[in-house]
């Protein structure tokens, strides 16, 4: 996708995801350490739409990652296909928040792939 580059450097996950032992441990923490931080601080700017739907929609994220790491076996092949979904919802984004989010949580999942030895997935993806 062609908006990796630009938001890598951009993109950082917490110290507790890089630090994790398996894919699906640090999955959980980026949710409840980015995605629901970002949502609850973001939410509460209720006068600013900018801010209010890049809260909404980092929820959304998050809601979907919980049922990724709580009820699915398969977490690597779910992550990875929620990545393709951020990427549809940044091709398909009618503002820039949604443009944004989907941006940058799509490249943080791909740093916390990267560092549990899924490059090859990687390299691939931003080829597309």
């Amino acid at each position: 996708m062609q908006f990796a580059n630009i938001y890598e450097q951009k993109a950082s996950i917490p110290r507790e995801c890089r630090s994790a032992t398996d894919l699906r441990t640090s999955l959980q923490v980026y949710t409840e350490r980015r995605l629901l931080t970002v949502a609850d601080a973001c939410l509460l700017a209720e006068e600013d739409p900018y801010r209010s739907e890049y809260g909404f929609i980092h929820r959304r994220y998050a809601n979907v990652l919980t049922v990724i790491t709580e009820a699915v076996q398969d977490v690597d092949y779910l992550t990875k296909s929620l990545i393709t979904w951020m990427g549809e919802d940044y091709e398909n984004a009618l503002t820039g928040a949604q443009k944004d989010a989907a941006a940058l949580c799509a490249t943080e999942l791909m740093l916390i792939i990267e560092k549990f030895n899924h490059a090859e997935y990687l390299d691939e993806w931003r080829e597309k």
